[in-house]
């Protein structure tokens, strides 16, 4: 019996081609996007759950900026957490900094996680050679990756070997792990022995901390719990370990001051990052794109059913006659279901084929390493079932349960379309379009909110510009303005546009101190930006005063530039009533350890304000000053028009520096850009997949157009037998689906505004929901619809009446 229905559902699907093409076409993109969505989503939610015991392990760190935590902390967070808690079975720390490796002539700039002996006990990473049990147990020990192993020995093992750091230091690798997969907030290639002597863990531990936030924050700390061992009672014990140990001298406590987070590692990719619920995750991007992904599926479902109820309305005489000879209500209805299951089926593995395809570009794409493993879960493959099986029944259920209800009589008379299955079809395809509209809503205002990121970030910068990493001298310096092509060039200690990590409280006259953002530029650095002072002026070589003593020692108040932002939170009343006032201030000094006592400061100037970080926050009050001693970057500007041979000839310039490694240089653009590459992909992820759905959508309404016109046949050859145009009939076509588009607009404007409203409140800076874009989202799909329908009707309202009206 069931070879016999498929048979007949083989010959029916011959016999309406168009429509069985276009319902599986559109069914089988809907599912591959939907499959490729929901790895992406299973990816997120799964960031450092492959770790061996990562239940139990979680990460302490200091307070940054508000009520957010930094994520790193100072070097004796970890030591304190060891000493104290004897019950965990595992405490490490972390330190990432830049390096150069070499082996013979190869030379490379590596990120390296100088990490304690006790790294391993607390992350059980997969081991490729050798063994991580004492690893890192001796000074001048290396553990790589499979990736980084292969870059410096091909297919040698790298076990035994010897790789030189910094040109002096010789390292022995003791064990090759496993590449990382992408889903983690780790960034692993080189692991260090942070008991080197020259490593930046040894440096800090040098120099013990007595008073919480006097020294450097370099370190990430994590602990690993026993099994079953709550973590509620450390965390409340752990909120007082700065108490503890180093306490502030005032009244306020020091745990008050720079409490700690304790957040699992698990929740780490996701986390809203505030201190004081270490738990919470951020969902709302995740849940955005798993709702996309529901919508392109619906859509394609919604065009699936509406063409196959239409198909069956189609069939009428066809099972008028095969009643009539004696085919049972029982034998149609299963008839139509097993086609309805048969098309879902042929679309579901299609789309699991086509998704497989496109699982390699989209990683490409999102730099991870997702795999299909998930499509095995007992979830995913019973959630997915239950879908298939529901949209099959809910496109089969119009003609299986009404049609084979039909008398033969009543049904060999005429085709029957019935009011009630055109109104749902309409029902259907008006949400399918709002659906499209609120899409391209979303689209169009990620994009803005982009751009807006990117033209702040990048608003005050007109020619190129590199940052080089290195000491910034004024030898260095020198060398640099020699290159043709290299316009100016400055000092600094980082990039402000990327955020300042560094807090230090600032006190103005009697008022209470607050915590100021802050950062070491060099003279010359907002020049290279093409930042304007606004009140006062910028600092000055010919100025001795406006660079801070090599000493530490304060004679004369140090001199400042600060933003507007600070000026309004130091309640002065304008930019020029800031200048020439004296604020009591602290800051690091020198690195690794060396902070600066509170000394007098003056503001010299006030530059206007710029992107100091992300715009997700406001621009924060931010102090600056020049310490020479601790530039790291050379900003070098560059004729656009030369940019290419400015570029070889800084090459050149470093190779014979004899600083050794390649030089570690990046354009400030792509620092830019890289700050909002979240933003940006998902833009681009909403934009495909936008796509997706109105192709999906264009497809059916291809259908649909089809199905409307074959069925009006006879109607049309009578108006055009009464007088009727092409153009007249065509428009009247035409105004029968443009109606659903049209109405919704009404459905999808006021959902998209809500939606996009809540997801603007994430940014301190953000684009206004302005009324073109809904206007623009419902004019291109309406614009789109009358195209595919146009393609259909405008050839069946020329047809001939007398061919219209013998048609059958």
């Amino acid at each position: 019996m069931l070879r016999n229905y498929l048979s007949l559902a083989v010959r029916n699907a011959a016999h309406a081609k168009l429509y069985v093409a276009i319902s599986v076409v559109g069914l089988t993109i809907g599912f591959a996007a939907s499959i490729l969505i929901a790895l992406y989503v299973h990816d997120e939610f799964s960031y450092d759950a492959w770790i061996p015991g990562s239940e139990q392990i979680f990460q302490v760190s200091a307070r940054g900026a508000g009520d957010v935590a930094s994520g790193v902390g100072p070097s004796d967070l970890g030591q304190w957490i060891a000493s104290d808690y004897p019950q965990l079975q595992a405490v490490t720390r972390i330190f990432v900094a830049p390096g150069v490796l070499a082996r013979g002539n190869d030379a490379f700039n590596e990120s390296i996680a100088w990490s304690d002996p006790s790294v391993f006990g607390v992350f059980r990473f997969p081991v490729v050679s050798g063994s991580l049990d004492g690893a890192l147990s001796r000074p001048g020990t290396l553990v790589l990756t499979r990736k980084i192993a292969e870059k410096y020995f091909g297919d040698e093992d790298a076990v035994g070997k010897t790789l030189l750091y910094d040109k002096q230091h010789e390292m022995v690798v003791t064990a090759v792990i496993e590449n990382l997969p992408s889903s983690t907030h780790f960034d692993l290639g080189v692991i260090g022995a942070g008991i080197s002597d020259y490593s930046p863990a040894a440096e800090q531990d040098r120099s013990p901390m007595r008073v919480f936030g006097s020294k450097l924050w370099n370190s990430q700390t994590y602990f690993l719990t026993k099994p079953g061992e709550p973590i509620e009672p450390l965390r409340a014990s752990i909120a007082t370990l700065l108490d503890r140990h180093a306490p502030t001298p005032g009244k306020r406590k020091a745990s008050e001051i720079w409490p700690l987070a304790v957040r699992p590692i698990r929740a780490l990719h996701l986390s809203t990052g505030v201190v004081s619920a270490p738990d919470a995750e951020d969902l709302g991007e995740v849940y955005a794109v798993a709702a996309i992904g529901l919508l392109v599926v619906l859509v394609a479902a919604i065009n699936f059913v509406n063409l196959f109820t239409a198909l069956g309305a189609r069939r009428a005489l066809a099972v008028g006659v095969r009643k009539v000879l004696g085919a049972r209500r029982r034998d149609l209805f299963l008839q139509f279901m097993s086609e309805s299951f048969l098309y879902v089926a042929i679309a579901a593995l299609a789309g699991l084929g086509l998704a497989a395809a496109g699982l390699k570009p989209l990683n490409a794409f999102l730099l991870r390493t997702i795999d299909l493993s998930f499509l095995l879960d007992v979830r995913f493959v019973a959630g997915a079932v239950l879908f298939l099986a529901a949209v099959a029944l809910l496109a089969g259920l119009y003609p299986a349960m009404v049609l084979s209800s039909f008398r033969p009589a009543t049904v060999t008379k005429a085709p029957t379309g019935g009011r009630a299955q055109a109104a749902t079809r309409q029902t259907l395809v008006v949400l399918q379009f709002a659906i499209l509209i609120a899409l391209l809503i979303a689209t169009t205002v990620t994009y803005r909110q982009t751009s807006l990121g990117l033209r702040e970030g990048l608003r005050q910068n007109t020619d190129p510009i590199v940052l080089l990493r290195a000491p910034c001298t004024d030898a260095i310096k020198a060398e640099m303005r020699k290159v043709p092509g290299v316009l100016e060039t400055a000092c600094t200690q980082g990039l402000p546009q990327r955020g300042t990590g560094m807090i230090s409280p600032i006190t103005v006259k009697d008022q209470p101190p607050f915590g100021i953002r802050y950062l070491s530029l060099g003279i010359g650095f907002f020049e290279l930006f093409g930042l304007k002072p606004v009140a006062g002026r910028f600092f000055s070589p010919d100025l001795g005063t406006d660079v801070s003593p090599t000493d530490n020692v304060w004679k004369t108040p140090e001199a400042l530039v600060i933003n507007e932002a600070a000026v309004k939170r130091m309640g002065f009343s304008s930019p020029a009533a800031a200048v020439g006032q004296t604020v009591t201030f602290a800051h690091l000094f020198r690195m690794p350890v060396t902070f600066a006592p509170p000394h007098a400061a003056t503001i010299i100037g006030v530059v206007e304000n710029f992107q100091v970080g992300s715009v997700r926050e406001e621009i924060p009050p931010a102090a600056f000053y020049v310490d020479p001693a601790q530039a790291q970057l050379v900003g070098l500007k560059l004729n656009g028009r030369s940019t290419p041979e400015a570029l070889a000839g800084i090459d050149r310039v470093w190779a014979q520096s004899g600083t050794g490694g390649p030089p570690a240089r990046f354009f400030f653009q792509d620092t830019i850009e890289q700050m909002y590459l979240d933003l940006r992909r998902q833009t681009e992820l909403f934009s495909v997949f936008a796509g997706i759905a109105v192709l999906i959508a264009v497809l059916g309404l291809v259908g649909l157009a089809a199905h409307a016109a074959v069925s009006r046949t006879k109607e049309i050859g009578i108006r055009k037998a009464l007088g009727g145009s092409r153009g007249a009939i065509t428009e009247l076509l035409l105004w029968q689906f443009s109606k659903p588009v049209l109405l919704a607009n009404a459905i999808a404007w006021p959902v998209a505004y809500y939606a996009m409203s809540r997801w603007l409140q994430g940014f301190a800076q953000r684009v206004g929901l302005d009324a073109w874009m809904f206007v623009a989202a419902g004019a291109l799909t309406l614009a789109v619809a009358i195209l595919a329908v146009l393609l259909q009707t405008w050839g069946m309202a020329g047809v001939r009446p007398v061919q219209a009206l013998r048609y059958e």
